[in-house]
């Protein structure tokens, strides 16, 4: 292999954080969803007049299965697909059948769009992510972060009988690179052409301030901008600004070869995209959410050389449970997955009984198998349901419970029903000597 397919090889398809393109997954799906046009606005476009419909030719090939080349979307269904692309962005976000899940994504996205603009709208701000959502429903983006991974997890647990805590180390896949940096190419190839076009269509014009007042006032005021009045009473500023857009534009692509200046164009990029909606409505949110994609980036400019010893780890909360129950081992693997910063840690009452009494010497085997208990880093021992209290403080994904817990009378209501759930849960069989009481 030559050096240079090496070197395209390390830079596509280098192992790269499962939970990078995970995010890209949740960021782009949620923030699709948020920005999705409204019903209305979708079905407006289905009584405008057939003379002015002058169909995409992705809507043409989304739109073959209806029955030939260039037939027209009727209401009824562009309210299914509005409805059907809703649903699948829901089970898509949290990844509940990822793959399926997005490609339906993708396709009700591409098709409500790709009809938003056959009448006669030459501009499609939303391509680059559409693209995006496609790249997302062929990658393992569904591998991490999603309740995907954690039923896969539920199963391998329940087929082996046994809790395994996730590995320190984030899980890494080569097939994670190619989608963030196929997205970062795209992104820099977009900014590439809109600072080109400037340059080649306004010349040194686009920098006198004058050019960018003119937009400002011709789209603030379609829209109803506060900000397009006085901004374009300022023509000096203006110019400023389209000399740091072009330049950004220009530019964009050193964030790709060089990761340490991601935080500087994402920041730029934010203010950039921040600017143009507050004075033009323009919108170029989807930008945003594909700066998902540059987190590893993020991360090298963030990080700095070490001036002293790193600051040991917070000690862990430690989780005592019985190892062969299998609803222990479903809730530990769940808990596992929820606890993204490692702050818990794990004692099998069946396999290491040896260590009980160190961690918890209170607590006795028969206790500790009759209810989980947690114990805090200075030996606080909390049981059954209190102790599911202090998890939901600990694990920020259990937050939005935490009120609940806190509840008049739940004090006394949860231990009661917690008592009642273990009370019925059923126990594996155990031959070894450790399983005496």
């Amino acid at each position: 292999m030559s050096p240079v397919f090496r070197a395209l090889d390390r830079h596509f398809f280098a192992p790269a954080r499962l939970s990078d393109l995970a995010w890209l997954r949740i960021v782009c799906v949620g923030g699709g969803l948020l920005v999705f046009p409204p019903l209305w606005a979708v079905l407006h476009y289905a009584q405008v007049a057939q003379s002015e419909f002058l169909p995409l030719p992705a809507l043409k090939v989304l739109l073959l299965p209806l029955g030939g080349w260039g037939v027209r979307p009727g209401t009824m269904f562009l309210h299914a697909v509005w409805l059907g692309t809703i649903v699948a962005g829901v089970t898509g976000l949290v990844g509940l059948l990822t793959r399926p899940s997005l490609f339906l994504f993708a396709a009700g996205y591409t098709l409500i769009f790709a009809h938003f603009y056959s009448f006669g709208v030459v501009h499609h701000p939303e391509g680059v992510f559409i693209i995006t959502l496609w790249l997302l429903a062929v990658s393992p983006s569904g591998a991490a972060l999603s309740l995907d991974a954690l039923l896969g997890r539920l199963r391998v647990a329940a087929e082996q009988r046994r809790f395994e805590p996730r590995p320190a180390t984030p899980a890494e896949s080569g097939f994670a690179r190619w989608p963030l940096r196929t997205v970062q190419w795209l992104l820099g190839m977009a900014y590439l052409s809109a600072g080109l076009s400037k340059l080649v269509n306004g010349g040194l014009d686009w920098f006198n301030g004058y050019t960018l007042v003119y937009y400002v006032a011709l789209d603030g005021l379609r829209w109803g901008s506060p900000l397009a009045p006085a901004f374009a009473s300022h023509p000096g500023i203006a110019s400023l600004l389209s000399i740091g857009a072009v330049v950004l534009e220009l530019t964009f692509f050193l964030a790709i070869v060089f990761p340490r200046l991601v935080p500087l164009f994402l920041l730029g990029g934010i203010a950039l995209h921040g600017l143009i909606y507050a004075v033009q409505r323009a919108p170029f949110i989807h930008f945003v959410f594909l700066y998902v994609a540059f987190l590893e980036g993020l991360r090298r400019g963030f990080r700095r050389a070490p001036v002293r010893a790193a600051a040991a780890p917070p000690a862990p909360w430690t989780v005592i449970y019985d190892g062969l129950c299998p609803l222990c081992i479903r809730s530990m693997t769940i808990l596992d997955t929820l606890d993204s910063r490692h702050r818990l840690a794990y004692l099998d009452l069946q396999g290491d009984r040896s260590r009980l009494a160190a961690i918890a010497p209170g607590v006795s085997a028969e206790q500790a198998r009759a209810a989980m208990h947690v114990v805090s880093p200075s030996t606080e021992v909390y049981r059954g349901f209190f102790g599911f209290r202090q998890l939901a403080r600990i694990l920020p994904p259990l937050w939005p419970v935490l009120p609940l817990l806190y509840l008049p009378f739940a004090a006394t209501i949860g231990p009661r029903l917690y008592d009642l759930v273990a009370g019925r849960r059923t126990r594996h069989v155990c031959t070894a000597e450790s399983c005496a009481a």
